[in-house]
This record gives structure tokens, sequence and C-alpha cells, in this order.
């Protein structure tokens, strides 16, 4: 049976709520790249994105951090993903999203993002100081960030739909699955037929009345879709990372 796949409704889905489930994306991206470093630690390239030490801050702290102070939409967190992949298809895996790159690689394309799609942003001072990060060295990041896309800023309304509603499917999956053992968990005890179908009964409403969220028509989510890949690129602040 077909994965049930969700729609995000990138103009209202709450940006607060986007943020945690890109971070979580995100975290486990790092987590899986940091034992390739381990592994290939004689192989790896240090670039400007590179924080001399794994920052202090979680990932989620950050970009809540920075969408207090510099807030950004959902279109800049999904064109972030995006450039994320663009980045690994050119096979510039020296830049591969890893705890010493995350940071960096994040504040410098929340600001690409930004000003590509609004006529509204913030300047690089504001971004630097609430980044953590010297001016000149944003400065410095931004253009390297460009020439890392190709200039290749542009992402389709399509394609952007189809990342947002990739993350939100994993993302509701695995709360899902989370909580479908909890539940079994809490309810493991001598079951008699009438204790089993109450233990159902509960997984059931727990899990329909879990996000209110758009279904859409079951997918095959075994695509050449890289965007949950563990090759993605992105890390390194300053002054606070």
């Amino acid at each position: 049976m077909l994965p049930t796949m969700y729609r995000l409704d990138i103009a209202e889905y709450p940006v607060p709520s986007l943020v945690k489930i890109v971070s979580n994306l995100l975290e486990s991206i790092v987590e899986a790249n940091d034992k390739l470093i381990v592994t290939y630690e004689h192989s790896t390239n240090i670039t400007h994105f590179h924080s001399r030490a794994v920052p202090n801050i979680s990932i989620y702290a950050y970009l809540t951090r920075i969408s207090k102070f510099a807030s950004f939409s959902n279109e800049v967190l999904l064109s972030l993903l995006v450039y994320f992949d663009r980045i690994v298809k050119l096979k510039k895996t020296e830049y591969a999203v890893n705890s010493l790159t995350v940071h960096r690689l994040l504040i410098t394309s929340i600001v690409v993002a930004s000003k590509f799609t609004s006529d509204v942003f913030y300047s690089n001072t504001r971004y630097a100081k609430v980044g953590g990060i010297p001016l000149y060295e944003l400065n410095q990041l931004e253009l390297e960030f460009l020439f890392l896309c190709n200039f290749d800023l542009h992402v389709k309304l399509e394609d952007m739909q189809a990342y947002g509603d990739q993350l939100l499917t994993h993302a509701l999956t695995c709360n899902h699955k989370r909580k479908r053992r909890s539940l079994l968990s809490d309810h493991h005890q001598a079951p008699t037929s009438n204790k089993i179908q109450k233990s159902e009964a509960l997984l059931d409403k727990a899990l329909s009345s879990s996000s209110k969220v758009v279904v859409v028509n079951t997918v095959n989510t075994s695509t050449n879709t890289t965007f949950l890949s563990n090759t993605l690129l992105s890390s390194h602040p300053s002054t606070i990372i």
C-alpha cells in the first residue's frame, strides 16, 4: 500500500512549525554526515563555511533566533532546501551539511533566498548581527554561495510545493509512528479482546486528530528526489556559533 501524501499550504502554514520540521530534517542529515566525516576524515576539505568548532547553539534555536529578529517566509525555508540539493547535485561534497557547516550555510542561504523571493528584506548588517557572524564574512559567504548555486536561484512553484509536501509528509509520518509505538506500549498488558479494541480506538483517535492538513492521493515516494538526501549541505556562523 502506497503511503499517504500530505499537502503543505505554503502561504498559510505557520512559519514556526515549518522551522521545527526543517530543523529536525537538518539535524538528521547532520548526524548522518558527521559519521561520514569520521570515516573519511583524511579527505575532508575545509571551506569558508566551516566553523573552527561545533557551535553551541542547536539548529532549531538558531533558526528560531533568525526568524525572531530577521523574519522570513516559508518560501525562504523551502528555497534553501532546494539550494542545498542543487549544490549536492553539482558534486560539491566539501560543502555538505554537517555540524561544522550547517549554521553558516543556513544564515547565508536565508540571506540569499530572502533577497530573491521578496522585495522586502533586511540589510546584511542586521543578518550578520542576528546570525552571530562578522559582516565582512557574511558578505564573502553570500558571494561564494551564489557561485556554488551557479547563480541559479529561481525555484519553480511546483518544485517548491513538491518539497513542501515531502517535508510535511515525512514529518507527519514519523510523528504518527512515534505515537503508534507510544500508544501500543502504554497498552501492552495481558490483552483481552476488549483491551485491544480500546487500544486501537485510542490509536485511531490520536492519529486522526494529530494534524489538520489536506490529504492528497497516495503517491510513490521512491522517486529520484534527493530532497532527503544525507549528502545535503549547510552550516557555520561566527560570534555566537
